[in-house]
């Protein structure tokens, strides 16, 4: 028999500690989330929980929900069932994601805005443009050093964390501009996922158009280095953290999984590169 049972699709992520792997699963019609150790048992349970789709992240000790009907966001700290507190943002957020170094946390809104908070304080501390049709899905690559947010217009945007955290200090300060811009997905973009390599990443996305595209972040072209045709649309992504696989479920249920052939590109220029710039920096 199941040790957690849920009346719902529940919302999952997914919580990696140094001593086990752990999974969050939030109920949102229960209004509950559980932390769940390795063999499925509650190790937590977090009250006045009930997240959207993607709204549902941690960040080290802190859990943090965007919810579904309303506009505010819940953090729970300090291993107590109640949030600690929530904000409130100025409409509806979908996903949402945390920062690894627990700092920030960015939410992406239905009309397309987006919005950058801090964590210890929940202070609001810069909201822009980003999308002109919801946000979806939201990724942080090379280290945090930046954002990866796509939306229901097709579009996926690569922004600098510091470019970002230089607008919010300054009201004098322009509106932020993103560093990179893919166009070529033709419907909603609705998962990204992200296998780190430094300048030479992957950035793996999926779209109801039936494609999973794969991007590189040192690239300024705009076409993708990879393509994978389904057969349904697609509506999640992973990519193998050492760029050997691409994997992508479908709103059929199905999961396809389709496995690189050679080597990683960005593994060969990364290590190729590395002595140059020794040399040239001496």
């Amino acid at each position: 028999e199941p040790l957690l049972a849920f009346t719902c699709p529940p919302r999952l992520t997914a919580v990696l500690r140094p001593t086990a792997a752990m999974l969050l699963a939030a109920a949102p019609e229960q209004g509950v989330a559980h932390l769940l150790d390795e063999q499925g048992q509650v190790v937590r349970s977090f009250k006045d929980c009930r997240p959207g789709p993607r709204g549902l992240c941690t960040a080290r000790a802190a859990v943090v929900s965007a919810e579904a009907s309303r506009s505010f966001t819940h953090v729970w700290a300090g291993g107590k069932e109640q949030p600690q507190y929530r904000c409130q943002a100025p409409e509806r957020l979908g996903p949402i994601l945390a920062t690894s170094d627990a700092a920030h946390v960015v939410g992406g809104a239905v009309s397309g805005k987006l919005y950058l908070w801090q964590l210890s304080t929940g202070r609001l501390l810069l909201a822009w443009n980003g999308h002109f049709r919801g946000v979806t899905a939201l990724a942080t690559v090379a280290t945090d050093g930046y954002l990866v947010t796509a939306g229901e217009d097709a579009i996926l945007h690569v922004w600098s964390f510091a470019s970002l955290l230089s607008a919010a200090a300054s009201d004098a300060a322009p509106p932020p501009r993103a560093l990179r811009t893919w166009t070529a997905h033709t419907l909603s973009v609705t998962d990204v996922a992200v296998a780190e390599c430094g300048p030479h990443s992957l950035i793996a996305s999926a779209s109801l158009d039936q494609s999973l595209r794969v991007w590189r972040l040192a690239d300024g072209v705009r076409r993708c280095l990879h393509r994978v045709e389904a057969s349904a649309p697609l509506t999640a992504a992973a990519i193998d953290p050492a760029h050997r696989a691409l994997y992508a479920g479908t709103s059929e249920g199905s999961c396809r999984r389709d496995v690189a052939e050679r080597q990683p590109r960005c593994r060969r220029e990364a290590a190729e590169r590395q002595p140059r710039c020794s040399r040239e920096a001496d």
